[in-house]
Formats: structure tokens, sequence, C-alpha cells
């Protein structure tokens, strides 16, 4: 039979109270307390960088800067992993999307060891075409017939 508004069992359960692990006793694990299955953690809160510099524009010559913001692969990373706030992100998506026009950081995909690396034929010369392409024959233009010498 099932405890009317209590606890549903030796794990807890909902509908009581929530109880933090702070400094009354009782917390899970704590003096007083049993441990519970799960243990809780408290992630610190990210504060954005930008703000915190007081900056009111990211420039995009900065590569060195942008860089912290972009994956070894060229991908901007989202903003629940760098902590950025919304307008920052806004201003730092633009700022790597010029950075990549100019040549500062990667394209997604296109970044070092992402492709694999040339096959080299030894022996073949190096302005050769890839041996999946066929060359294109080289269009034949008519010979026109050699003079005649005149009948006599």
């Amino acid at each position: 039979m099932k405890a009317v508004g209590g606890h549903g069992g030796p794990g807890g359960g909902h509908g009581g109270p929530r109880r933090e692990g702070g400094p009354g006793g009782g917390g899970p694990g704590g003096p007083g307390g049993r441990p519970r299955g799960k243990r809780q953690y408290f992630r610190k809160k990210k504060v954005c960088k930008f703000c915190v510099e007081k900056m009111d524009f990211i420039d995009y010559k900065r590569a060195d800067i942008l860089s912290q913001f972009v994956q070894e692969r060229g991908k901007i990373l989202p903003r629940r992993m760098t902590g950025v706030c919304a307008r920052h992100q806004r201003w730092l998506g633009v700022a790597i999307k010029r950075a990549r026009n100019i040549a500062l950081l990667p394209f997604a995909g296109s970044a070092a060891g992402t492709q694999a690396p040339r096959v080299v034929v030894p022996g073949a010369p190096a302005h050769a075409a890839p041996a999946h392409v066929t060359p294109t024959p080289a269009p034949v233009t008519p010979v026109p017939p050699a003079a005649e010498a005149p009948k006599a």
C-alpha cells in the first residue's frame, strides 16, 4: 500500500519539500542524513568574457581571441559551452565569419587534418592530373591539302 502524501519508497520521491545540502545538517550524505543515489552538483555560472572586459565591438582581425570560440574543425562553439551572452554571441559569429573570409580562421570542415592527404605516386610528374580524371582529347583541326602543281 502506498503512503499518502509521503515519499514513495526508500529512494525518496516527489511531493515533499526540497532539501538542499546547506548549513542545516541533514543533507544528502551529511550528518544526520542518509546517502542518496544521485549526488547533486552545482555548476559555476559562466560569465560573458566580453561583458566583463566591457567590449562593445569584437574585432574580426584578432584571430587569437576568436580562435578560442572556434573548434579545431572550424565550427563556432555554442553559447552553452563558451558562456558568452546572447548579444556578444551574435557579434562573435559575425566576426568569425569575417575572419574566415580574409583567411584568418578556417571554414568548418576545411581545417588542417580533416581532409585525406593527396596520394603521391613516385615517378609521376608533379603536374599530372589525378587518376580518376580522364583527360579530354585535343580538338582535331583539319589539315588543308597540299597545293598541287599546275598541269601542263
